[in-house]
């Protein structure tokens, strides 16, 4: 039987499986893992946050437009947002206040 992704985008050369940057975090117990981890992608690229919670926090993306994601106690919690301005954004988890990533946002 054929499947169809979920947000029914176009496959093949015009949505490319690599690109974007994948960044997983893991909140267990009050900490974070990574904290104050670095990532670099360009402007306009794609960046997901990979989330798996024992608790409700909300991340916070410290960009232009800034992105604020409430997450759930859960696995698999997906996040997708881009930055446009190059810059360092910085990821935090809002209730510990734990940088999350430091993500260096090249020109585009």
């Amino acid at each position: 039987s054929a499947t169809t992704s979920s947000a029914g985008a176009p496959a093949g050369p015009s949505a490319p499986r690599d690109s974007g940057t994948v960044i997983g975090i893991t909140i267990a117990a009050g900490a974070v893992t990574p904290t104050n981890a670095e990532a670099q992608t360009r402007a306009g690229q794609p960046i997901v946050l990979q989330v798996s919670s024992d608790a409700p926090d909300s991340i916070h993306v410290h960009s232009v437009p800034a992105h604020v994601f409430e997450v759930k106690p859960g696995p698999d919690q997906r996040f997708e947002f881009t930055v446009d301005v190059p810059g360092k954004v910085d990821v935090e988890l809002h209730e510990v206040n734990r940088t999350i990533v430091t993500i260096t946002v090249l020109p585009g």
